[in-house]
């Protein structure tokens, strides 16, 4: 059996955009189905701890996977809708899809730092960072169906634009809602092509999946990410399968709070074992 798992980078780790001059060719060739990156643009206080500040940004990276590659497909776990602009990163996404020939899986959030959001001059969203998300999402898919468009909102409005090139992925670019919070869950009923919690057992996929389809009023694709550092590689083969038998689509591992050596050869051994 072909088992559908991707590997996390740690784009926050200083060293990393050395390993990425070698890292995406050889994923691919490891076997793994997909790369993800995680969205931070700043340090903050907040983060310490969890998160070094050394941050390569988010689409830039996925530009840089897109060349290193050829069949591998790329991903964000997840990018934080409301620090940029939606119109600017729908081009953006649109972009990197176009150039990857159609590789780009995007995973959305919320964010969960002010500080961070101040940082990046948006506070005045943070406080309503969940309804300003849908309504990037709104926006994106508008501009993705390309031709002339317009939009008003809550908080973002515009009208007589033009947007072309549309994605490669049609007739719609995979959107993949992380988190499993209510509001997390409500929103993927609503936009989600993959619905993408994390670290969740596949006990509380299946419940939870229920409830997800229940809202939803259709069957929401699952995925799950799962921070595999404190297990023993041997493992993962027998984890993997869990999960694709609860319903996973996709299994993204994230060897999380490693030095990059270490995440880098546990990432090799893991496939050698889950792939054959």
């Amino acid at each position: 059996m072909t088992r559908p798992v991707g590997i996390a980078f740690p784009n926050q780790l200083e060293g990393a955009s050395h390993v990425l001059q070698v890292f995406p060719a050889e994923a691919e060739s490891w076997g793994y189905d997909s790369i993800w990156i995680t969205d931070h643009v700043v340090g903050t206080r907040s983060m310490e701890g969890v998160y070094d500040p050394h941050w390569l940004e988010a689409m830039t990276t996925l530009t840089w996977l897109a060349a290193k590659t050829k069949r591998i497909r790329i991903g964000t776990g997840i990018i934080v809708l409301p620090h940029r602009d939606p119109v600017l990163l729908a081009k953006m996404v649109a972009t990197v899809d176009v150039l990857s020939q159609g590789r780009v899986d995007l995973g959305v959030g919320t964010g969960w730092s002010r500080v961070e959001f101040r940082a990046l001059g948006v506070e005045r969203l943070f406080d309503a960072r969940g309804r300003a998300s849908d309504e990037c999402l709104e926006i994106m898919r508008l501009c993705w169906g390309g031709g002339p468009i317009e939009f008003a909102g809550e908080f973002y409005s515009f009208k007589h634009v033009s947007f072309e090139p549309a994605p490669a992925q049609q007739p719609a670019l995979p959107i993949w809602v992380g988190g499993q919070s209510p509001a997390a869950l409500r929103r993927a009923a609503r936009f989600a092509d993959f619905w993408h919690p994390h670290d969740i057992s596949p006990d509380e996929l299946v419940r939870l999946g229920a409830t997800l389809d229940e809202q939803a009023g259709r069957a929401v694709r699952r995925s799950v990410r799962l921070d595999v550092a404190a297990l023993d590689v041997a493992s993962l083969p027998d984890l993997t399968d869990a999960y694709v038998e609860a319903g996973c689509e996709r299994i993204v591992l994230e060897f999380r709070s490693l030095p990059l050596d270490e995440t880098m050869s546990r990432a090799e051994a893991a496939a050698g074992l889950i792939f054959g």
